[in-house]
């Protein structure tokens, strides 16, 4: 009886724990997002130009229960109250838990984000979780520049959007075929969802930015992090990283994958700052 005792004791401490875990990680997952400054200076800035404040959203996720549009829209105020020249989405609008089946309405998940205010407007790029066939069609019908494999000049900069590898093109090439032509004497920034894309990209794109790790989304004392999917993923999780005369910026983003749960990586933000380098 007093081992019974003793192991209902221990049941009961850790259900509270795990409990406690899900409440908070639930708060942390639905928080108002902090804001990731990052600084990248280029030798080939345009003279005379002023910097660039581009900011970006990745891994929206809009599902019930932690990201209804309501908190979208809220997402948006504060983007627009940062007053950015770009906004860059990096994929993953909608979808991504154990029970969703894909079932939020695309076009409603952008209603909010058509509200994004910047000089040089809003470009996106899809992620896995967006559908191939019906993401391309949708931005179609709203002010958002979805980029497939292609560039666009936007100010000092050359922007280029390269597509997710579920397209189940070839990577490599995608990702040639995303720079192909681009100017040279101007900073090439690349957007793409996952940071697998670092490995792949050609010698001349400066920047790549990306998100898909969610920076680990849950990261537990002694435990670590859940899989990211992939080792090069594990060991970029978040933050500014500089390999090979490259660099590439990886934000934790906004929403959640699987569970509805962040513990230890809140959601965010990134503001980048572009400029001259010093």
């Amino acid at each position: 009886m007093k081992l019974l005792r003793i192991l209902a004791t221990v049941l009961m401490l850790v259900a509270g724990l795990v409990l406690a875990l899900v409440v908070y990680g639930y708060y942390e997952a639905t928080r108002d997002p902090v804001v990731a400054h990052y600084s990248v200076g280029f030798a080939k800035w345009p003279a005379g130009a002023p910097p660039l404040r581009v900011v970006q959203l990745t891994d929206i996720h809009v599902a019930w229960p932690d990201m209804p549009l309501s908190r979208v829209a809220r997402i948006v105020d504060q983007v627009n109250a940062l007053h950015p020249d770009l906004v860059v989405i990096t994929g993953d609008f909608v979808g991504g838990k154990l029970w969703d089946r894909q079932v939020a309405n695309f076009d409603e998940a952008l209603v909010p984000l058509v509200k994004l205010c910047a000089r040089y407007g809003v470009i996106a790029v899809r992620g896995n979780h967006d559908s191939p066939y019906w993401t391309p069609i949708v931005f179609a019908r709203t002010p958002i520049r979805m980029l497939q494999n292609r560039w666009i000049s936007v100010g000092p900069i050359t922007v280029a959007g390269v597509d997710d590898p579920t397209s189940l093109h070839n990577p490599v090439t995608d990702a040639r075929l995303a720079v192909a032509g681009a100017p040279t004497d101007r900073p090439l920034v690349l957007l793409s969802h996952v940071p697998d894309f670092f490995q792949w990209i050609p010698r001349s794109v400066d920047l790549l930015i990306c998100g898909h790790t969610h920076g680990g989304q849950i990261v537990l004392p002694l435990l670590g992090t859940r899989s990211t999917g992939g080792v090069f993923n594990d060991h970029h999780l978040r933050g500014l990283f500089s390999e090979h005369g490259q660099r590439m910026i990886v934000s934790s983003g906004l929403g959640t994958s699987m569970v509805p749960l962040r513990i230890g990586v809140p959601p965010e933000v990134a503001m980048i700052t572009l400029g001259p380098q010093r």
